[in-house]
């Protein structure tokens, strides 16, 4: 199967959730391609696609709002996934704070309809080099024991378990009878 894994912007969050995602399906024997949004010119030849965004002003940003408006005659419940990267799982865990979320993609959901949907905190990122001193900042917070590793081990293992278990849906919609690959546009 040949998978596109996009994200919104050209690096920072959804970029790491979104190249730990590619490396888990290209793990697990698939063709993955790896693009920002802006990267992305046409859906054919894919056989499902991933698509995620920041959380922005409790929404997907506009930049990722436009790529499923772009492509929403393509997408089939199938074979689409939808990931967000936000602050308010770190801080308010349960069924309440994911009701919260589950509303930033409410518009996506609508033009839409994704076989899956990741939520993942943007508090533990190691590799953030959108702002200076950030990687300084989480090595310090490691090391006085404010971050534990084990948080970034818990945030790393939670994307790659959906990872998983997005592969197991994407494979049973191709097997169904899913349309593929990704033609007309």
């Amino acid at each position: 199967m040949k998978i596109l894994v996009t994200y919104a912007g050209s690096g920072g969050l959804a970029a790491g959730t979104a190249e730990r995602v590619g490396k888990v399906l290209s793990g697990l024997g698939e063709i993955v391609t790896v693009l920002p949004m802006s990267g992305v010119t046409t859906l054919i030849g894919y056989d499902a696609v991933v698509a995620g965004s920041i959380e922005q002003a409790g929404q997907w940003t506009p930049e990722a709002l436009d790529f499923v408006r772009r492509y929403q005659g393509v997408f089939w419940t199938e074979q689409l996934a939808i990931f967000t990267v936000c602050h308010s799982l770190g801080s308010d865990k349960g069924a309440e704070s994911r009701m919260v979320v589950m509303q930033y993609t409410a518009p996506v959901r609508a033009i839409a309809h994704p076989v899956s949907e990741g939520f993942f905190s943007d508090e533990i990122d190691p590799d953030n080099d959108t702002k200076p001193g950030e990687r300084s900042k989480f090595k310090l917070n490691i090391l006085f024991g404010i971050l534990k590793e084990s948080d970034l081990r818990h945030q790393q293992a939670a994307i790659e378990t959906w990872a998983t278990k997005l592969h197991d849906k994407f494979a049973h919609g191709m097997q169904s009878g899913a349309k593929s690959p990704v033609h007309g546009v």
